[in-house]
């Protein structure tokens, strides 16, 4: 036969205490089973986006000091690739998104191209980078950005675009901390 010692000697502590202490018990323990208050929703706001045609320049700035002017300067659809190695996947075509970057804050910027532009397809999808070389529009150094204040610098992103599939939209932004978007839109 099991024994409750436990509620015995929590009896005996509240004797002790006092009457006072078995009040107080008793209301902690009804707060505890009682529901809780609702709580407000906290929103979580969107991050900031502006917009523009193909060859403006928009600001795109995040949480850890980046401030950059950036310039979609052109979209190569379709773009060839670089060397006989560098081919789209069978149903898709490569496009190449040209870029001018320039760092306008005090401090230096280094990041990822690649990983910072998607765009956004007829379909409605949004579509990430692909690492192929193509033909007359390097891709920065690998994708890798680095600049002092003050400096530029352009490249081209490569995408593989299912064939009858067109670009509507190309986006920067910082995949790490939330901030400013830019969006380009194509015709």
């Amino acid at each position: 036969m099991m024994r409750h010692t436990t509620s015995y000697r929590s009896r005996t502590t509240l004797r002790a205490l006092g009457p006072g202490a078995a009040i107080i018990a008793a209301a902690l323990a009804l707060a505890a089973c009682a529901p809780s208050q609702p709580q407000p929703v906290k929103s979580r706001q969107s991050p900031a986006l502006h917009s523009a045609q193909v060859g403006m320049a928009l600001p795109v700035s995040d949480s850890s000091g980046t401030q950059l002017d950036v310039t979609v300067e052109k979209v190569i659809d379709p773009a060839s690739g670089a060397n006989q190695y560098s081919n789209p996947a069978s149903g898709k075509h490569f496009v190449g998104v040209q870029l001018r970057i320039r760092n306008t804050a005090a401090i230096t910027y280094q990041n990822n191209a690649n990983n910072e532009t998607t765009i956004v397809l007829s379909n409605g999808k949004t579509d990430h980078a692909d690492y192929n070389p193509i033909a007359d529009c390097g891709n920065f150094s690998k994708g890798q950005i680095k600049l002092a204040s003050r400096a530029s610098t352009t490249g081209c992103v490569t995408f593989q675009v299912p064939n009858g599939q067109k670009i509507t939209k190309v986006r920067y932004h910082n995949t790490v901390f939330p901030g400013t978007t830019a969006e380009w839109h194509l015709p």
